[in-house]
């Protein structure tokens, strides 16, 4: 298969798998306590129904983006991750219904990557930014089926450790504080277990090379 036979079929496979994704999302959040044989009893079905729409959403969003044929091997790297994120987490919030969406989402992740050797060269290269996203997600998975405020605090500070990995604001305060707020808040809520203690330790050792790399970067403004 083509390199652009690949991109057609990432955002093809990609668009299906996140449009079914927002239904099991929304199938979830409306009467999931109605069939928890196929929602996996979840406690928190609403929250974790939206959280399944918003990452649906997410895989949608990079799934479009396959189409543009001026995406840099990492950017490309970006997005497979953009797929199998969501695919991967949702396994835990909305149970069976995920099954399909699933299957698609980690197809188009795969057809997504432009070149194996490329993209681990592009990774080798980010692989501290790529740690830190990982510790995001993980956040997010770990928040999942919590009470809803631990898993609404548990889902901004995941994204905010995303964010923390590849944005490049003006002010170099952001980081930091996009740092803080992704790790601390959470451990506080969740300090009776040790995991999110020691993701906020891990990511404050991977911040270290993370901000010391953005020194030498030429600041891009955001918003």
């Amino acid at each position: 298969m083509t390199a652009v036979g690949r991109r057609r079929w990432a955002a093809r496979l990609g668009v299906a798998g996140g449009a079914l994704g927002i239904a099991a999302g929304a199938v979830q959040a409306t009467v999931g306590a109605r069939i928890p044989e196929w929602t996996a009893a979840k406690q928190s079905p609403v929250a974790l129904g939206l959280l399944t729409v918003g990452l649906s959403a997410l895989a949608v969003l990079a799934a479009a983006r396959q189409r543009d044929p001026a995406l840099s091997v990492r950017a490309r790297a970006a997005c497979a991750l953009g797929l199998a994120g969501p695919a991967l987490l949702c396994l835990s919030t909305v149970g069976r219904l995920w099954y399909l969406p699933c299957v698609l989402l980690l197809a188009a992740a795969a057809c997504a990557v432009d070149g194996w050797r490329r993209t681990a060269e592009a990774v080798a290269r980010d692989w501290t930014r790529i740690l830190l996203s990982a510790l995001g997600g993980f956040e997010i998975l770990m928040a999942a089926g919590a009470a809803p405020a631990v898993l609404a605090v548990g889902v901004a500070g995941g994204l905010c450790l995303i964010a923390a990995a590849w944005l490049r604001p003006a002010r170099r305060w952001v980081l930091p504080v996009l740092l803080v707020a992704g790790t601390v808040p959470f451990a506080a809520l969740a300090w009776t277990a040790l995991v999110p203690v020691l993701l906020a330790v891990a990511a404050a050792a991977l911040a270290v090379p993370v901000l010391r790399a953005r020194v030498g970067e030429h600041p891009v403004p955001v918003g």
